[in-house]
């Protein structure tokens, strides 16, 4: 009988441990251990360069949203660290560089039809640059410490993390990766990214102009920040209540000086815009 008992006590023990475990793991409190340097880049950057920026801008025709090789370059040689870019998968698994699959982009791509990334690396980018891919990009970050990419994966944005994570686990903390639904902050965290942006165009009106639940949210869940687009400072309150959010905030795609300034002036930290010519 005292052996039933004494094994009875050992299993409640069990119970009780993993209980507690559950319990923990309910409450994750998330703490970050990035390297100062990225810290402070993001924030003392107010400008995050939008899709590798604009190319050709004396031919009268600017190339805005290249994603290719020369865009970025020309960012990073203007002065440019922190830099944007859209990511979608290839037809066989790997991570280009380009918004979407349309033929605007190429005259190699049919619309909505993804290319191999071998056919991929054969086009021209608006006919005229090199495309990028993850592979190409990592190169250059390691040959480039300094640069730091923001990542706006449209098609699978857990599955592109997930594959940025196994290319390249050393360079976990020179990606913030974007999220788009509060949804997708643990399964980041859990690959290793601990840099993190919260982009709210893809939410429903309701969600992404309710400042109270965001900022909630913010409280639990360390972020870089909140992007937004432009459009909705002009929401009466909506910037004085993203501002009690606590977190930096930014707007996407502003070129316009003046405009700029109008947006800094409101308390927005940093503007995603497609010009890389201008002091930093």
């Amino acid at each position: 009988m005292k052996r039933i008992l004494i094994s009875a006590a050992v299993i409640c023990a069990a119970i009780a441990v993993v209980l507690v475990l559950i319990l923990q793991n309910n409450q994750v409190k998330y703490t970050y251990t990035a390297p100062d340097e990225a810290a402070f880049l993001m924030e003392n950057t107010k400008f995050i360069i939008h899709a590798a920026g604009r190319l050709d801008e004396e031919t009268g025709y600017p190339f805005d949203g290249s994603n290719s090789v020369e865009g970025l370059q020309n960012a990073y040689e203007n002065g440019c660290r922190i830099i944007e870019l859209d990511f979608n998968f290839t037809s066989d698994g790997e991570l280009a560089c380009i918004h979407d699959w349309y033929t605007q982009y190429s005259s190699a791509i049919t619309d909505n039809v993804p290319l191999t990334l071998a056919e991929f690396l054969n086009c021209r980018i608006y006919d005229r640059y090199t495309p990028l891919w993850l592979g190409t990009l990592v190169e250059f970050m390691r040959e480039h410490e300094d640069v730091y990419i923001v990542t706006d994966i449209k098609d699978d944005n857990l599955g592109g993390a997930a594959a940025i994570a196994e290319y390249c686990p050393d360079l976990l903390n020179r990606f913030i990766i974007q999220i788009y639904d509060k949804s997708e902050y643990a399964a980041v965290r859990d690959l290793g990214f601990e840099y993190i942006i919260f982009t709210l165009y893809r939410l429903d009106w309701q969600s992404k102009t309710d400042t109270a639940a965001l900022g909630r949210f913010a409280k639990k869940h360390p972020l870089i920040g909140y992007t937004f687009a432009a459009e909705l400072c002009e929401v009466e309150g909506y910037v004085e209540g993203m501002l009690k959010t606590g977190v930096p905030l930014f707007v996407h795609t502003v070129n316009d000086a003046a405009e700029q300034d109008m947006y800094f002036n409101m308390g927005i930290s940093g503007i995603y815009t497609d010009m890389t010519s201008f002091p930093h």
